[in-house]
């Protein structure tokens, strides 16, 4: 309104006290061309009295947004007649909380993309001045330390979605923080050799996949060189003192390999016109750009088995809200889709052939096939979820477990701490005399135990427990302790015996650590230190987390043998990563 004089106001007012009264005369009315031409007429006027003080003019493009200013905020909420034309679309609001500086809301940037971080977004730079920093925005004495704030010469950062390194990018601005600012991609200008078609219609939206724009192979060399960049500049490590990353590891199934997915639905809102009880809005996952939800009918990345369950599901689901079934109405939830065998029972030498089953249900028991090894778990347990990659990952495991140490002893005792439903241990256990594994979820624990009798296997013993308390423990490990002939190496004799973890020799143990994503406590890892195994090899599904731990393990005197990513998750920023650490043992 403060476009316009005191009479104008007052007829744009009486405009809106006729879309109170009545929406459809309202619509009539804006749609109408009096209203264009009445309109038309403020503007002109208003130009038209301020030619003295201004020169410059408003085109007939500058007109029609004036009138859809004002006739987008004033009948916003009229129906529109079938034959309308569509009108332009107002200019964005602006957030509240939004911080004007260095960027303008929806400022419009044109940039390079110097690199990727290790959620997969693009870092940009853009030139600013240091001097132009508000009043209210001090620099601490961190941030002239830190090079990457070095806005005068290196330029202020711009990170930007979906985006290769080398392109050349039109950007809009969404958020600026205190060091960096967040803007949405709006054109390639300049492509990437690499860039590819996405699969998956909702790339561009749904926070699941960072990677779809790039070519598999380009999507590995990323991974191979964000973990070597993180063992350097998290875990200050010199590029000389260890080997230099092994390529990333990937299978052919870089699409419908994932065997598990979780898509979540808010809290369900009352239906319009009082049809049905409540609506679901959306059934999926989170946008890149914030935590509101993408509806995803269908996830290019989750099995062929997931996608035609989930298409069943979600309507289930919609039906539920709709005639009040819904069991959590007040909130939203996750929702689980396991792709898995089912588990009958059945010994493992009977002749049926398992059946594979979607499962909903995070308290039902399934089972997979690893190898020659069957693993029973709950359904809601965590339990890796690519298939195809899982077999490459143990081999690897194994690989860097079992040579001898630096003395040319065989390694004898392996401890597998977070070991889930037993992946690890039992998969080493031919290879070993002796195995232990901790696991903080008590029902994972029994799981691992379970399979441990369901393959038949003798030398393995679970322990429920965090990491922490491994080198601590009281109970003592029952193990089967064998003679052998040291010329033919036939076994002579065997017997049962009781022993303390903190026992083990520690020149011939392997401890094998697979952390969740926030890595190693320290308590666990001064534990390590004072054990200290002649071997650890750390698995990882989150390479700066294990970056920052390799900095201590390092300095407790161990030297890094292999560095191997894995592209557990393609399409994605997710990297499963192994180091493998050796310390020297004399004979």
């Amino acid at each position: 309104l403060n476009r316009h004089s005191s009479t104008q106001k007052r007829q744009v007012l009486t405009l809106l006290m006729v879309s109170l009264f009545s929406r459809r005369l309202a619509s009539a009315f804006v749609y109408s061309p009096r209203y264009k031409r009445t309109i038309s007429t403020f503007v002109a006027r208003r130009s038209k009295n301020n030619a003295g003080n201004q020169a410059s003019s408003l085109s007939q493009e500058q007109i029609w947004q004036e009138r859809t200013i004002v006739s987008t905020q004033i009948f916003s909420t009229a129906s529109k007649p079938d034959d309308a034309t569509e009108v332009t679309t107002a200019p964005p609001q602006v957030p509240r909380k939004f911080q004007p500086w260095p960027f303008q809301y929806h400022e419009e940037l044109t940039l390079t993309v110097e690199a990727l971080t290790n959620r997969g977004i693009g870092v940009c730079r853009a030139s600013i001045s240091a001097t132009d920093l508000p009043a209210d925005r001090k620099i601490t004495s961190e941030e002239e330390s830190d090079e990457s704030l070095d806005v005068e010469n290196k330029g202020w950062v711009v990170f930007v979605p979906s985006v290769i390194p080398g392109e050349t990018v039109r950007c809009r601005i969404y958020r600026n923080f205190r060091s960096y600012s967040e803007a949405d991609l709006i054109e390639v200008i300049d492509k990437s050799a690499q860039r590819v078609e996405p699969v998956c219609p909702l790339f561009a939206e749904c926070g699941g996949c960072q990677y779809q724009h790039m070519d598999i192979s380009i999507q590995r060399e990323w991974k191979t060189s964000q973990v070597q960049e993180l063992l350097e500049r998290v875990g200050k490590l010199d590029p000389d003192s260890f080997p230099s990353t092994k390529p990333t590891v990937g299978t052919d199934e870089v699409y419908n390999y994932r065997s598990k997915i979780t898509p979540h639905y808010d809290k369900p809102i009352k239906t319009e016109n009082g049809i049905g009880d409540l609506k679901i809005r959306a059934i999926g996952f989170k946008k890149k750009t914030n935590r509101q939800l993408v509806d995803v009918p269908l996830c290019h990345i989750a099995t062929d088995r997931i996608n035609e369950k989930l298409a069943d599901y979600r309507e289930e689901k919609f039906l539920d809200a709709l005639e009040g079934r819904l069991k959590k109405r007040k909130k939203g939830a996750t929702l689980l889709l396991r792709d898995a065998l089912i588990y009958d029972g059945a010994g493992e030498d009977s002749d049926v052939e398992p059946e594979p089953i979607v499962e909903t249900d995070h308290n039902v028991y399934v089972k997979t096939i690893v190898k020659d090894l069957t693993f029973r778990f709950l359904a809601g347990n965590f339990f890796q979820n690519n298939p195809y990659m899982l077999p490459v990952m143990v081999d690897h495991v194994l690989e860097a477990a079992t040579p001898p140490n630096t003395a040319g002893n065989q390694m004898t005792h392996l401890i597998d701490c977070y070991c889930g439903s037993g992946l690890f241990c039992l998969s080493a256990s031919k290879e070993f005399d002796v195995c232990v594994g901790i696991e903080l979820n008590a029902k994972a624990v029994q799981e691992a135990q379970f399979n441990a009798n369901l393959n038949q296997i003798s030398n393995c013993k679970f322990v429920a427990a965090s990491a922490e308390a491994i080198f601590l423990s009281k109970d003592p490990v029952e193990v089967v302790t064998k003679e052998t002939d040291p010329s033919t190496g036939q076994i002579i004799s065997e017997a049962l015996t009781s022993t303390l973890v903190k026992d083990f020799p520690t020149d011939t143990t392997v401890v094998v650590i697979d952390p969740p994503r926030k890595g190693c406590s320290e308590e666990f890892l001064e534990q390590l230190y004072n054990f200290s195994p002649a071997r650890v090899v750390y698995m990882s599904c989150d390479p700066a987390t294990q970056a920052r731990d390799t900095e201590g393990i390092v300095g407790a005197g161990y030297s890094i043998l292999i560095v191997q990513p894995f592209d557990l998750f393609p399409q994605t920023r997710h990297i499963e990563s192994l180091i493998v650490f050796e310390k020297e043992v004399s004979n």
